[in-house]
C-alpha cells in the first residue's frame, strides 16, 4: 500500500514538472533556431492588421489587391506638349491650321483661310464681272473653363486680304438706271463702272465652340470641332465709280459726260450710299466653322 502511494506521488510530481516546463514562454536562441508557430502567427496578424488599416475605404475585405487601370495624368509643363493639325470650312473660306497646348486648359491655334469665286450678271441694265478673293490668317486661344468640350476662343484675324472687285459697263445705246433715274449709254464713250470692297487688314475675333483640337484623352486623336462667332471688321469701305457718256434717248439725244453732270453725280452718290448701308451688317463678320482635326 505504501509502495503504491509512493509510485502515485512520483507520477504526480513528474506530471507537474512537465506541465511547468511547457507553460514557460519560448525564447529563441542565437543558434538559429526557428521561432515557434505561435510567434509567426502573431507577426502575420500584425502585418495583416496594418495592411487592412492602410487600405482605402471601400476596398475588398482583407486588403485584397484589385487591379485598376491607371488614369492618364501628365506631369510637368503642358507648354508645347501636344500638337495637332486640321482642315475646316467657314465664311472666311477653306482653312488649314495647327494647334499646340499651352496649359492644361488652354491651346494656341493658328490657321490660314483662302477662297476664290468669280461671277457675272446684270443689275439695273449694267453688265458686270465680279471676283471674290479671300486670303487671311487667324490666331486664337482655345480656353476650356471646365476642362470639357466647350471652349471660349478670343483671337485676331490678321493679314486680311479679303476683297471684292467688279468691272462692268453698258453697251452703246442700251438703257440703264442709277438710283431709279433712266439713262442711255452714249455711242461716243459707252458707260463703264468699277466697284471695290476691301476689309480691314486686322480684326479682333471671338468664337465659342465645342470639341478640342487636342483631346486630353490619351487614346483619342480625331475630333470634329465646331466654332460660332464673329470677326469685327468694321464697316468695309465701298468704291463705286461711273465713267463715260450718258444720253436721254437711245438716239444720242442730249448726251454729256457723267463727270460734267451734277445730277448724274448725285444719283451715283445716292446709289453708293445705299450699297454702303447694305454692307454695314458685315462689320460683325460671321464665323461659323467645322472640320476635322488630328492630334499627333
Amino acid at each position: 500500500m505504501s509502495f503504491s502511494l509512493r509510485q502515485a506521488t512520483l507520477c504526480v510530481s513528474a506530471l507537474l514538472a512537465v506541465s511547468l516546463c511547457f507553460a514557460q514562454p519560448f525564447t529563441p536562441h542565437d543558434s538559429g533556431e526557428t521561432p515557434s508557430s505561435s510567434v509567426l502567427d502573431s507577426s502575420s496578424r500584425d502585418w495583416l492588421d496594418a495592411a487592412s488599416a492602410a487600405a482605402p475605404e471601400g476596398s475588398p475585405a482583407g486588403g485584397a489587391v484589385v487591379s485598376q487601370r491607371p488614369a492618364y495624368t501628365v506631369t510637368g509643363s503642358w507648354f508645347f506638349r501636344q500638337f495637332g493639325a486640321g482642315a475646316f470650312v467657314s465664311p472666311l473660306g477653306i482653312g488649314v491650321g495647327a494647334a499646340t497646348s499651352l496649359t492644361r486648359s488652354v491651346n494656341l491655334r493658328v490657321a490660314g483661310n483662302f477662297f476664290n469665286y468669280n461671277a457675272t450678271g446684270t443689275t439695273d441694265g449694267v453688265s458686270y464681272k465680279g471676283a471674290l478673293n479671300f486670303r487671311s490668317v487667324q490666331a486664337s486661344f482655345d480656353w476650356f473653363p471646365w476642362h470639357k468640350s466647350f471652349h471660349l476662343s478670343p483671337g485676331v484675324l490678321f493679314y486680311d486680304q479679303n476683297q471684292i472687285a467688279a468691272n462692268g459697263g453698258v453697251p452703246a445705246g442700251d438703257s440703264f438706271s442709277v438710283k431709279g433715274a433712266p439713262y442711255y449709254s452714249g455711242a461716243a464713250d459707252p458707260v463703264n463702272l468699277y466697284a471695290h470692297v476691301a476689309f480691314r487688314h486686322t480684326a479682333p475675333m471671338l468664337t465659342v465652340g465645342w470639341s478640342n483640337w487636342l483631346p486630353r484623352e490619351r487614346e483619342k486623336h480625331l475630333s470634329i470641332p465646331i466654332d460660332i462667332g464673329f470677326a469685327y471688321t468694321d464697316e468695309p469701305p465701298l468704291v463705286l465709280t461711273f465713267a463715260g457718256v450718258v444720253c436721254d434717248s437711245p438716239h444720242n439725244g442730249n448726251c454729256r459726260s457723267i463727270d460734267s453732270d451734277p445730277t448724274v453725280q448725285q444719283n451715283i452718290d445716292a446709289q453708293r450710299t445705299k450699297y454702303q448701308n447694305d454692307l454695314d451688317y458685315i462689320r460683325f463678320y460671321p464665323v461659323i466653322s467645322t472640320g476635322v482635326t488630328y492630334k499627333f
